[in-house]
Order: C-alpha cells, then structure tokens, then sequence
C-alpha cells in the first residue's frame, strides 16, 4: 500500500550500504546505512566532520560507536555497544566510525556539505578494538 500526506515526504530504503534519501531545503540531509555482509569486521579507517555535529540512530541489528578524541589526528580509542533508538550525536571534529552486523541499519542527519577527513586507523589502535 502506499502511503500519502500532503506536504509530507515518505521515503524507505533497504539497499545497501550508505543513501542519502531527503535532501532538505536547509542545510542539512537524512540518509540511511544498511549493514553489508562485509560491514562486521576490523575497521580499516576513522573519520571526523569538520563542520558539522552527525546524528545517528540505530533502528535494527547490532553496532558500534567507536570514538578516537577530537585532535588533529585520532587518539585513544573508545568503544560503545550502541543501543535501539537512542541518538548519538558525534560533535564536531570527533573521530568515529561504526562497524554494524549485517542486520544493522542506522538514521544519519547531517549537515549537506559535511567536509570529512579520514585516515587509517593504527596498529595500535585496532588493537584496542574488540568486535
């Protein structure tokens, strides 16, 4: 069945990977993440947003929140079992990236030009990484 509200958008995506689905007349988007067969492993990278804080909400499956402080390159890693219908809001210019199971699925809003830096992530700090 589908569904209709005036003035209101509806969109679904089950696809794979990361989507952006509503592009706002503001400033920023909502986009969602579906976990991939290869998507519960080792990360290879970690990110930070220059601009801009990223919201995520976990809707289905497992994942991780794992957060490497604010310098100007990544430091001591932390790690967060995240939970269902929670927000997480990664301030601005905190590194992270979240390795989910298959079954996971996030809600991202972030702003449309979010600048991101990524760098790979250390020996050193994959080890202090448990999946």
């Amino acid at each position: 069945m589908k569904q209709h509200a005036p003035g209101v958008e509806i969109v679904e995506y089950n696809g794979p990977s990361y989507k952006p689905v509503i592009q706002s007349d503001a400033d920023w988007m909502a986009a969602i993440m579906n976990g991939e067969k290869d998507s519960w492993r080792m990360p290879e990278r970690i990110e930070k947003h220059l601009n801009s804080d990223e919201l995520f909400v976990l809707l289905a499956g497992k994942a991780l929140m794992i957060t490497g402080g604010f310098g100007e390159d990544p430091g001591k890693i932390s790690v967060l079992r995240m939970k269902k219908n929670l927000l997480y809001n990664v301030k601005k210019g905190t590194w992270h990236t979240t390795p989910m199971k298959k079954d996971g699925k996030f809600l991202i809003i972030e702003r449309k030009d979010t600048r991101t830096r990524r760098v790979p992530l250390t020996p050193v700090q994959k080890k202090a990484i448990k999946l």
